[in-house]
């Protein structure tokens, strides 16, 4: 097998651990099912590690790239031979992969083929593990960081528009009808002599707008200024206020609050899974025998169906990650 080979399988791994992951017992939810949890398929980009330029080869850089492969490798062992036969099976392509897990990563968008339920139950915990430790030396790549960046700068909020002064405001206004009153001059000599009268209207309507504008009441613009002011500071105040949490929340160069965020999410969404909850067959679909079930989260029941074993496999990673992410 040649290296490009074998590098497009560690990948497709990597993706394919997720997707299979979306074994349907059976359960209803309004939303489309996905992963047992929010936070591996988020990370799990094989389009950034295509796009990876290599970095010089530090020592550092070095003994994450050893990391990185050796779990990579971990994830194929874990899945065994065949992988694209996994993809055949799951009527996708190496492409269409990407893409999904991009959405996923950018958008929390879980989309993946119907024919996901592939990956014999018994494998799970494995496979969780081994996507986990894929998961977390990936994202300590610098291609995972280029790409967080990009992510954050989508979310920046928007820097607010002020409010001109009156005066600014009928400057503004005096420049514009000037404008149009140049122009219209200019048609106007221009125009045949029996559509003349018509320019000579307008330039009267024009003349008179300017007029009114140049010599209007003035008295009340202190007023008025000290009002745009107050609503300049608000526009002001709320963006720093929004700026300052997005820097808290998304700091350039360390995505390493995002993936504390939904390690966290993750581990209070799935913490009272009840594996041994019954379902009954309702209207042609299976769903919880407690209604209270079905109002759930639908990680929760992502979990459900992933099963037990995956399921704490899952917690018992997140729960390790999370505490080097402190």
């Amino acid at each position: 097998m040649s290296i490009g080979r074998f590098m497009n399988e560690l990948q497709i791994a990597a993706c394919v651990y997720w997707m299979a992951l979306h074994e349907q017992r059976g359960v209803h939810t309004s939303q489309a099912p996905g992963p047992p949890g929010p936070f591996f398929s988020r990370f799990l980009s094989a389009e950034v590690v295509c796009s990876v330029t290599p970095p010089r080869a530090t020592k550092e850089t070095l003994m994450k790239t050893v990391r990185l492969c050796a779990a990579l490798a971990l994830v194929v062992v874990s899945l065994g031979a065949g992988i694209q036969d996994y993809l055949a099976e799951l009527k996708t392509s190496m492409h269409a992969v990407e893409g999904f897990v991009q959405d996923a990563v950018a958008y929390g968008n879980f989309n993946y083929p119907s024919a996901c339920a592939k990956i014999p139950a018994s494998r799970r915990a494995a496979i969780v593990r081994a996507a986990g430790e894929f998961a977390r030396a990936f994202t300590a790549t610098p291609g995972f960081v280029a790409w967080y960046d990009g992510f954050r700068e989508e979310r920046k909020p928007s820097a607010p528009t002020f409010n001109p002064t009156v005066a600014e405001s009928r400057a503004q206004q005096v420049d514009a009808i000037k404008k149009q009153i140049a122009e219209t001059e200019k048609s106007a000599s221009a125009a045949p002599a029996d559509q003349k009268g018509m320019y000579k209207d307008v330039l009267a309507s024009l003349k008179a707008a300017l007029k009114e504008i140049e010599s209007g009441d003035k008295s009340r613009d202190g007023e008025m200024d000290a009002l745009l002011a107050q609503s300049n500071q608000a526009a002001k105040q709320d963006y720093e206020t929004k700026l300052a949490a997005y820097e808290r929340e998304y700091p350039k160069g360390n995505p390493r609050p995002l993936i504390r965020k939904h390690l966290e999410e993750f581990l209070e969404v799935t913490k009272d899974v009840d594996f041994d909850a019954k379902l009954v067959k309702k209207d042609n679909l299976m769903v919880f025998a407690n209604p209270e079930y079905e109002q759930k989260p639908s990680e929760w029941k992502k979990a459900f169906r992933a099963g037990k074993a995956a399921a704490e496999a899952e917690r018992a990673f997140a729960l390790d990650w999370l505490k080097s992410l402190k």
